[in-house]
C-alpha cells in the first residue's frame, strides 16, 4: 500500500491567503488514482489552478517545478487527478486571477509528498511527535538509495535541509531541537522520490508535551498516549482532550485505547496543573484487504470443515453398511 502525506506550504506573501492541499483516498493500492485538491482561503470566486510536479535538485538543494497537462483545460477546477501512481512524488498548486492570469500579487502554493512507497520511509527517535527545547532527536531514512536528504519546512514557508540545522551522516539527520524547528520533515532518496512526512513540534523546557505517535496507527491496533515533562516524568492526574474535548479526566496516567478506530483520529492534547500541550493530529490507517487473500482466508476454513463432514458422512455409511451386513468389496 501506499501512504499519501499532506505538506502545506503557506503563502508569503501580503495577501495573507491560506492555501490547503489535499488527497484522496488518504490510502491506496499500487497503480491507482489519487486526486489532489487545493483550496484557497478564505474561499471566493475568480481562481484559477494550475498544477506543478515538484523535481528536487541535489546540486542547489532546491527544487524546479515542471508544469501538468492540462487534460481537463478547465483551471477553474480546483483539483487534478493522477492516474497509476508507482513511486513518490512532490506536487505544487499555483491559485492566480486575472487574464492574463497575475500570479505576483494573489499567488498560493502548497506543496505534497503525495504517494510514498512503504520501503521508503523516514523515522524518528524518540519516537514521539513533540519534543523539548535542547533535545536531541535523530531522523533516519530508510529505502532503496544510497543518497539520502532530509528535508524541512516550517509554518512559514520556509525550506530547509540537514545541512542547515543539525548534522547529516548518511540516511541519519542528528538535530538539537530548538523552537523553531517545529514543521514537516521528510526524506528525498538521490532519485528525487519521496518518504512519508512527519509533523515535529518543539515545546519550551518549562512546558509539557504529549507523548503520540509519529506515524498513523492501523485501525485495530492498541495506542497508548501519555503526558510528560522535560525530565521525561510521567505525569498523572492529567486532562485528555481530542478534538478540544474534554475525554479523560482521573488519576490515570495514561490514555490507553485498546483498539483504535478511525473515530479515534483527530487533534490530541494533555494539560496537568495549568499547564497545556500543544495538540498533536493522531491519524488512524483502515488497512486495505486484498481479494486473494480473502479468498484464501475462505479456503482455509472452509476446506477443513467440508473435509471434516465428509469423513463424518464416510464413518456413518461404514456403519450403516455393517449394520446391514454389507461389506466393501
Amino acid at each position: 500500500s501506499f501512504d499519501i502525506t499532506t505538506l502545506s506550504i503557506f503563502n508569503r506573501l501580503q495577501t495573507h491567503l491560506l492555501p490547503v492541499l489535499s488527497v484522496s483516498p488518504s490510502w491506496l493500492s499500487p497503480g491507482a488514482s489519487v486526486t489532489l485538491s487545493c483550496e484557497v482561503e478564505p474561499q471566493s470566486a475568480g481562481w484559477r489552478f494550475f498544477w506543478y510536479k515538484a523535481v528536487p535538485d541535489s546540486s542547489s538543494r532546491s527544487y524546479s517545478f515542471e508544469l501538468l497537462p492540462d487534460i481537463t483545460n478547465r483551471t477553474e477546477l480546483n483539483s487534478y487527478i493522477l492516474h497509476g501512481q508507482n513511486h513518490s512524488a512532490g506536487y505544487v498548486c499555483g491559485a492566480g486571477r486575472g487574464d492574463p492570469v497575475d500570479f505576483s500579487a494573489y499567488t498560493a502554493f502548497c506543496i505534497s509528498a503525495s504517494v510514498s512507497l512503504n520501503p521508503m520511509s523516514l523515522s524518528v527517535s524518540p519516537d514521539r511527535v513533540q519534543h523539548f527545547n535542547s533535545d536531541s532527536v535523530s531522523l533516519s531514512c530508510e529505502g532503496n538509495s544510497i543518497e539520502w536528504r532530509v528535508k524541512w519546512i516550517r509554518e512559514t514557508g520556509s525550506l530547509y535541509d540537514c545541512s542547515y540545522m543539525g548534522n547529516m551522516n548518511r540516511s541519519t539527520c542528528s538535530i538539537n531541537m530548538d523552537w523553531y524547528h517545529s514543521g514537516v520533515y521528510w526524506c528525498e532518496s538521490g532519485s528525487g522520490h519521496f518518504s512519508n512526512a512527519v509533523n515535529i513540534t518543539v515545546k519550551n523546557i518549562n512546558g509539557i508535551i504529549l507523548v503520540s505517535p509519529v506515524h498513523p496507527v492501523t485501525e485495530g491496533d492498541p495506542v497508548t498516549l501519555s503526558c510528560r515533562d522535560k525530565e521525561q516524568k510521567l505525569l498523572s492526574n492529567v486532562f485528555f482532550y481530542q478534538n478540544n474535548k474534554l475525554i479523560q479526566n482521573d488519576s490515570r496516567e495514561e490514555l490507553n485505547i485498546s483498539a483504535v478506530s478511525k473515530s479515534d483520529e483527530g487533534f490530541y492534547k494533555c494539560e496537568h496543573l495549568g499547564k497545556e500541550s500543544p495538540q498533536s493530529w493522531m491519524a488512524v490507517r483502515v488497512p486495505l484487504t486484498s481479494p486473494v487473500s480473502s479468498s484464501l482466508l475462505v479456503l482455509l476454513i472452509v476446506g477443513p470443515v467440508i473435509g471434516v463432514i465428509l469423513i463424518i458422512l464416510l464413518i456413518f455409511l461404514c456403519c450403516f453398511r455393517c449394520s446391514k451386513g454389507e461389506t466393501f468389496s
